[in-house]
């Protein structure tokens, strides 16, 4: 039942790949080869290794400190459930994505992130692997399965999943929200609470209508609102990456703690 949120998750991926495919996002697309090597071993070693590992290990740990508290939350009711394990979730890794630009340390970790000339499906979970591993919200919400909301962690992984998806693709979905006067009102209030693709494509871009220190939310935006660091361009980036990239290496990317320092932009 775990795996079932990894199997819509990549289903999603593989749909909205088709959809870049045929409009030709990949044809004119700036990657290099090592860029396709990232993304394709990153994903893996996600789902297959870092994800379930994690499970496993939160599981094994609370039941050592909390042996009597297994399941002790499985009489609730599903959405209550989802609640408990989506909302902390996303306001952890909105702070755990902040720093990830606000601390070098941090950011030569996530760097790898940003270091892709374009946006596609494939960047969304290009990361390197010590990013996974030091994220508090994936250590979060493991550790509510083991109190019995397996289900919610599925339903809540999923929805994160899905709109991580959705907002890296090169598909602008979301363009017709801006071109519409009388859909304004609709657009400033969903914007100013959930992540659309204009305004997470403003946070890998470095242009002018970019914002690489803002936008660090994956679905609730409002953390971003809350904390001052939103930032609504209505429009896409026609740069993306990081300033002065060395373009390391693949494995340097993927496995190494990068050593050579660069802008956080």
């Amino acid at each position: 039942m775990i795996h079932q949120d990894t199997i819509v998750v990549t289903t999603v991926l593989l749909g909205f790949g088709i959809l870049e495919a045929i409009t030709g996002v990949y044809a004119n697309s700036k990657r290099r080869k090592d860029d396709w090597i990232i993304d394709l071993i990153s994903v893996a070693q996600l789902a297959i290794i870092i994800k379930p590992s994690i499970v496993l290990l939160t599981s094994l740990i609370a039941a050592y400190l909390f042996p009597n508290f297994s399941n002790a939350l499985s009489h609730l009711p599903i959405w209550i459930g989802v609640l408990i394990v989506f909302i902390p979730d996303e306001f952890l890794h909105y702070w755990y994505h902040r720093k990830g630009h606000e601390w070098i340390w941090l950011w030569n970790i996530h760097k790898t992130h940003h270091t892709s000339p374009d946006m596609n499906i494939a960047v969304s979970y290009r990361e390197n692997w010590l990013w996974f591993v030091l994220m508090p919200n994936l250590w979060y919400s493991a550790t509510m399965v083991y109190f019995g909301l397996g289900k919610a962690y599925i339903i809540s992984t999923m929805i994160i999943g899905i709109i991580d998806v959705i907002t890296h693709t090169n598909i602008k979905w979301d363009s017709f929200l801006y071109k519409h006067k009388f859909l304004k009102p609709i657009t400033w209030i969903l914007e100013r609470f959930i992540t659309l693709p204009s305004t997470h494509h403003a946070h890998h871009g470095i242009d002018v209508h970019s914002t690489p220190m803002g936008n660090y939310a994956t679905v609730l935006i409002i953390w971003d609102v809350i904390f001052k660091t939103a930032h609504f361009p209505h429009r896409y980036p026609t740069k993306y990456g990081i300033l002065n990239d060395p373009k390391d290496k693949w494995y340097s990317q993927l496995w190494y703690y990068p050593i050579s320092k660069r802008n956080r932009k």
